[in-house]
């Protein structure tokens, strides 16, 4: 079978950076709202790209230094342009999304749209830090988290600012370090700045490390030191764990337009994330709902921001309070953000709304429907679950009333898989994804999450 390509009549064209399920989820959602094929931009063209009839892929090699991608970029740009056309450049990852802002000039002269907010903005929302102080200032609950500032990193700072965490009676930051008396185990260890832990290296090194009790202190001093050894030069940020399980966790999605009002706000509960090592925060399971108290939180970070676009929160209910804690923002739409349409709110119309606008297709056959956003706030309400995982895991790790309304979603006919769409079929990628279902039957053995 010949490979897809972008059709030349086509009037604007999604280019899309990455290869995994958002990056999938968004030409899919392009597609649902529009037929359009999406260029996709990945590492290499995986087994979630290969065989696709909804996006033509161009891979680009390593995607972890700015200069290759926006090289990359620049030569995809020039193989899509023919006709004059936008393109409209959405981002699978942090650290693209700010390759994607310093390079703007660079990118709009090739014909890109960037939909993102400039670097001070990222630096206010994304970097932890920044983000922790506004919580603060707006009254908005995280874990009680302190900082190490990799960048000024010396033994003795590691040091000291180990042996500060957990109940000992604060006396005063120590040099490099913010906040860290007080700080109990168990704890997260985790990097301020995504994009920049994505670039390093060093032996056992995750996403996100935790830390109990058993290796206190010296395990933070350890990580610390092979971080900043390896190059990293960020914050750190070590976290008080939020007990309970992945079931208590939400991702909370957000748009708002150049005005500043929230047009879209849907909630959805993780169900279970995957806990093996490279992989682990992944949410394999989303349940899509309401939750009024997040999204008063959320309104008002973004609005203190004056944020443009979407945005995403990672939060976690705490169970000694029944509150929810803010875990962090994401500058983009999450990897798993397709439980948005699984709930009736596809994001596709509301970027070309917001940053195309019908104008800028004016003279094109488009043959498509512009007006596809509904206007005012919407807020999503399912029940609607994605999964990439069987049902069987699904179910084991819902609470009884994710079950509940997990029965609903099904007798709606709102059960869906991302990878699974009837104008994308093909028997072998439908094969390769039910084989990694089932795999994950062995992953999730291998590496349980935890129960409570």
């Amino acid at each position: 079978m010949a490979s897809t390509v972008v059709p030349a009549e086509q009037p604007f064209v999604p280019v899309i950076t990455g290869g995994d399920v958002g990056a999938y989820s968004l030409a899919r959602e392009f597609h649902e709202a529009y037929g359009l094929i999406s260029a996709v931009v990945p590492t290499t063209v995986n087994r979630n790209l290969r065989y696709s009839r909804i996006l033509q892929a161009f891979p680009a090699g390593p995607m972890t230094e700015e200069r290759p991608v926006i090289d990359a970029l620049v030569r995809v740009a020039g193989q899509l342009r023919g006709q004059d056309r936008p393109l409209l450049l959405l981002a699978s990852y942090d650290h693209l999304v700010r390759f994607a802002v310093r390079h703007r000039a660079t990118l709009e002269a090739a014909g890109y749209t960037v939909p993102y907010p400039d670097e001070d903005a990222l630096d206010a929302a994304a970097l932890k830090e920044n983000f922790y102080a506004l919580c603060e200032r707006l009254g908005v609950p995280y874990p009680k988290t302190a900082t190490y500032d990799a960048g000024h990193h010396t033994g003795q700072a590691a040091r000291r600012f180990s042996a500060r965490l957990g109940d000992r009676p604060a006396d005063g930051p120590g040099e490099g370090d913010t906040g860290a008396a007080g700080v109990r185990f168990p704890v997260i260890l985790k990097a301020g700045d995504g994009g920049a832990w994505a670039d390093i290296r060093f032996e056992g090194r995750r996403k996100v490390h935790v830390v109990g009790e058993d290796g206190g202190a010296a395990e933070i001093e350890r990580l610390i030191t092979l971080a900043s050894e390896a190059g990293y030069s960020g914050s750190l940020i070590v976290q008080e764990l939020v007990p309970g399980p992945d079931s208590q966790l939400g991702i909370a999605t957000f748009f708002r337009d150049g005005a500043g009002a929230t047009r879209l706000v849907s909630y959805g509960e993780v169900i279970v994330e995957d806990h093996a090592p490279g992989t682990e925060g992944n949410a394999r399971a989303v349940l899509a709902g309401r939750h009024p108290v997040i999204t008063t939180m959320g309104t008002a970070l973004l609005d203190a921001l004056d944020w443009r676009g979407f945005a995403m929160f990672d939060t976690k209910i705490d169970p000694r309070t029944g509150q929810p804690q803010f875990l962090e923002m994401n500058p983009r739409l999450g990897r798993n953000h397709y439980y948005l349409t699984a709930s009736g709110a596809n994001p596709a119309p509301y970027l070309v709304e917001e940053y195309l606008g019908a104008e800028n297709l004016t003279g094109l056959d488009t043959g498509l429907d512009t007006g596809l956003v509904t206007p005012g706030l919407v807020t999503t309400a399912g029940p609607a679950l994605t999964t990439t995982i069987p049902m069987s895991l699904v179910r084991r790790h819902a609470t009884e009333s994710q079950r509940q309304r997990i029965r609903q979603a099904a007798q709606q006919g709102r059960v869906v898989r991302p990878f699974s769409y009837d104008a994308d079929r093909d028997l072998r990628r439908e094969a390769y994804h039910r084989a990694t279902e089932l795999n994950s039957l062995r992953v999730f053995r291998n590496h349980p999450a935890p129960e409570a």
